[in-house]
């Protein structure tokens, strides 16, 4: 459905704003290189943005090994033939249109959804340029009429190993976590599930990446693969754990006949023939626990069903997990796919080599495979996106980060840049080994708060004259801007109940 002009320009400033901001407070540089001529689709991780993007990786990975999942890494470039098995030499690539009067170039799915918000990741080509003369799309750069032709850009981005070996960077970490699949057999024993996960960069040739940290050319990706027999799909013991959780589901048919999405049990889903098997709604729970998690709203997430003409050729199912951003709408951030064996028989089809496993009973199968693939570029944006607001009542603006995923966490404040409490505060700052911690003696306190504030740091310890008193201190917390006075022995002990639990007065 197609939003409004004044929406999409609100969402378009928001978008602006939000930028701006990130550079200026060290999260997103670019694009990049600056200093030179940038180039669309590379940004930088600032001095802020990095610390929070670590926390955000180490959150996912967190969640991944506490579910029984072991990580690998495997190399970025690899040689043509992988990808010629994968497919992605053949049909990885996107719609592309160019300008009639300029000749500047467009993805047409991503430029019809800017500039009418219809979602058009599915259309075919036809479908495109019908929308694109129906709606009256118009070239970014000078405003002019398009030609009425789809042309298809490989998204590849090519390299020589060597001398002439011709080889790829790799557009996804999927395909390359599939490839050991013979040592995860030994690893695990023969004994399904293989369950693995990789994070690290992949690389897309994007013909024109816009929307920020949403696309780009260089990016890093979290995907898991849990390798599994037919049988165990259906039997799925981890199911039991989670069957009463509730999860938002919208289903092809809801959106074909434009109904919201409902929010039901798992198990209910399963009965209902909503989710084909329970090996794979446990996997849907799982990237949304993986989210919950790092600090995304339960509000502000949908699980949308791939069209049955959208979803790949040998998918069984695919669902897309979406998040509802202030500056974009809604967005995919998670794809959850079962995939079959359609992976692993490809690739012992080029490799020429068996890739299967022996079950219990003697049979040999090659196992599937259920996916969930997304990038932590998104989820690290979701979380500014989400996270970012001016108090107009207090005249301030505030990065309302979930505490796990801050870059810093404490910012240690003396009141007064003399009478011993420097000193007071640089005693304390030795007991805090657990944070990382800001120390800040300039400016007014209300002044060195705001600028805490804007960065999203959640507490403020302030050392004042009753401190050299009676060795107590006060916090101060981001959101509520409440203030508690407590004992400098019994500091660590409440800030740790705050990270884990929240804060309390």
């Amino acid at each position: 459905m197609a939003e409004n002009k004044e929406s999409l320009n609100e969402k378009k400033e928001f978008q602006l704003e939000l930028a701006k901001y990130l550079a200026e407070k060290d999260f997103i540089y670019g694009p990049e290189p600056e200093l030179y001529s940038p180039m669309a689709g590379f940004y930088s991780y600032g001095l802020l943005g990095k610390a929070m993007k670590n926390n955000l990786e180490n959150t996912i990975r967190k969640v991944f090994i506490k579910n029984g999942f072991f990580e690998m890494e495997f190399p970025l470039i690899s040689p043509e033939i992988i990808w010629k098995a994968s497919g992605h030499l053949d049909g990885f690539n996107d719609p592309v249109i160019s300008c009639s009067k300029c000749n500047s170039s467009f993805r047409a799915d991503k430029l019809i959804e800017e500039q009418t918000g219809i979602a058009a990741d599915s259309f075919k080509d036809e479908q495109l340029i019908e929308t694109i003369k129906e709606k009256e799309v118009t070239c970014p750069s000078c405003k002019g009429r398009f030609n009425l032709e789809i042309k298809r850009h490989s998204l590849m981005m090519k390299t020589t190993i060597g001398r002439d070996i011709v080889a790829y960077n790799r557009p996804e970490t999927a395909t390359t976590t599939y490839l050991p699949f013979k040592r995860y057999a030994q690893f695990f024993r023969q004994k399904l599930p293989f369950t693995v996960f990789q994070i690290g960069k992949a690389f897309r040739n994007e013909i024109s990446p816009r929307q920020h940290l949403l696309r780009q050319r260089e990016f890093t990706q979290a995907e898991s693969q849990m390798f599994l027999s037919k049988e165990m799909k259906q039997n799925f013991e981890l199911f039991e754990d989670i069957k009463k959780i509730k999860l938002p589901l919208w289903t092809e048919e809801m959106q074909k006949t434009e109904k919201k999405w409902i929010e039901i049990t798992v198990e209910d889903a399963i009965k209902n023939k909503v989710l084909k098997n329970k090996a794979y709604a446990w996997n849907l729970w799982l990237s949304y626990e993986i989210l919950t998690s790092a600090g995304i709203p339960k509000d502000k997430i949908r699980f949308r069903q791939h069209w049955s003409d959208e979803k790949a050729f040998y998918s069984d199912d695919t669902w897309d997990l979406e998040i509802l951003l202030n500056s974009f709408g809604w967005v995919e951030m998670v794809g959850i796919s079962d995939r079959t064996n359609y992976d692993l028989n490809q690739h012992a089809k080029f490799s020429k080599q068996e890739l299967n496993v022996r079950l219990e009973n003697g049979e040999k199968i090659v196992p599937d495979v259920i996916e969930i693939a997304f990038g932590v570029d998104r989820p690290f944006y979701a979380l500014l996106d989400l996270a970012f607001f001016r108090r107009e009542d207090a005249q301030r603006t505030v990065l309302s980060l979930p505490y796990n995923i801050v870059p810093i966490q404490i910012g240690l404040l003396p009141l007064l840049k003399k009478d011993n409490l420097p000193e007071k505060a640089k005693e304390i700052m030795k007991e805090l080994d657990d944070y990382r911690v800001y120390y800040d003696e300039t400016a007014s306190i209300g002044k060195r708060y705001s600028r805490l504030d804007a960065i999203g740091v959640p507490f403020c310890i302030t050392v004042d004259h009753q401190t050299l008193e009676d060795n107590t201190v006060t916090i101060r917390e981001r959101d509520s801007l409440k203030q508690i006075r407590i004992k400098i022995s019994e500091l660590n002990e409440k800030l740790k109940s705050f990270f884990k639990d929240g804060f309390k007065e």
